[in-house]
């Protein structure tokens, strides 16, 4: 009898132990419903039975033809201060709604209004991105190069664009939509916007615009997820707090992730420049906390707690990003009228 694949059997021994018996059922990773303005998650998707299948069967990658979207006439508008060179990861203010401060900076940003993003600097200060020609952006992922990918609906034209702003201040954007489809920005590389179309998984090209099926899917929500380099991670809506470790080269499960008890619910996923560690941010009945674990054993490195919820609490997010491979920059973000004053930390590993 042939043996079955080690990864496909520790993906299908995961399944197992939070879902229905069913001999096939891997643990699906689901598309999560897209957000309004001051935070969206972004959407991706895998079927537990097309990933048995896939592999089984000699591949998981399901190939469609490739599409390229051509550029539209480039983004204008005012030249903006260039980027000051940062971290690995750039600290992308996701669910910014208001007047902001520091205490290395005391002059108010406002964020939010005017589709401005914020992205917090290792020294302390805010640096506002301008999103342009869309009416509302679903996600802004700021590139180590100081690049900003964004992805917003313009409905004047009916189109969604796919924007890569240069740090000059020009940029290009890209009309990706398909009628009859929904699409999200999961994640973003130097060379790839990962988007989740209804078909799965999609590897966008930012320079040519060539399309490509990663991974296919069926289509449900998600929590959270991340690609670095060559690695996806991602965790479920519905079921437990256990991100789960993907190869893209490979297109295979890898490994689980259990979080520490408490967990309720999952808002975001870091993974570290080596991809070695991974940053969970998560909400528990009182707090929001973010975890460190190893993506190598599941080891949990580092857990704190980053902000208070419930009760009078302000509405808030906690935002991530890596220094370094072992250290960890994070912020909580409230949102609402008033001004707010962002006080990150740092959390060694």
């Amino acid at each position: 009898m042939d043996r079955i694949p080690s990864d496909v059997e520790v993906a299908v021994r995961a399944a197992g132990e939070n879902s229905r018996p069913y001999a096939g059922e891997l643990p699906a990773v689901y598309r999560r419903a897209r957000r309004r303005r001051a935070k969206r998650r972004a959407a991706a998707a895998f079927s537990a039975v097309a990933v048995v299948a896939g592999l089984v069967g000699g591949g998981l990658a399901v190939r469609q033809h490739s599409q390229v979207t051509p550029a539209l006439q480039p983004a204008h508008r005012p030249p903006v201060e260039p980027t000051p060179s940062g971290p690995a990861q750039r600290l992308v203010l996701s669910g910014a709604a208001g007047q902001y401060v520091t205490a290395q900076q005391s002059d108010p940003i406002e964020l939010g209004g005017g589709l401005v993003v914020g992205e917090l600097t290792p020294d302390g200060r805010i640096v506002p991105h301008q999103v342009s020609g869309v009416d509302d952006y679903d996600k802004a992922i700021v590139l180590p190069d100081g690049r900003m990918v964004a992805l917003g609906e313009n409905a004047a034209q009916g189109q969604t664009l796919l924007e890569v702003e240069l740090p000059g201040g020009d940029g290009v954007q890209r009309d990706i939509r398909r009628a009859g489809e929904e699409v999200s920005l999961v994640a973003a590389t130097g060379t790839t916007a990962y988007l989740w179309r209804p078909q799965g998984l999609v590897a966008f090209d930012l320079t040519s615009g060539l399309e490509r099926l990663v991974i296919h899917s069926l289509s449900e929500s998600i929590a959270a997820s991340d690609v670095v380099g060559d690695k996806l991670v991602a965790a479920e809506s519905a079921g437990p707090c256990r991100p789960m470790t993907f190869d893209l080269v490979s297109l295979s499960a890898q490994r689980v992730l259990p979080l520490p008890r408490g967990c309720r619910s999952l808002d975001a996923l870091r993974l570290s420049p080596s991809t070695g560690r991974v940053a969970v941010t998560y909400r528990t009945s009182n707090a929001v906390r973010v975890a460190v674990l190893s993506t190598e054993d599941g080891k949990i490195l580092a857990d704190r707690a980053a902000a208070t919820i419930g009760g009078k609490a302000k509405p808030v997010t906690v935002d991530a990003a890596w220094l370094d491979e072992r250290n960890l920059s994070v912020v909580a973000v409230p949102s609402g009228p008033g001004l707010h004053v962002l006080k990150p930390f740092t959390i060694p590993t």
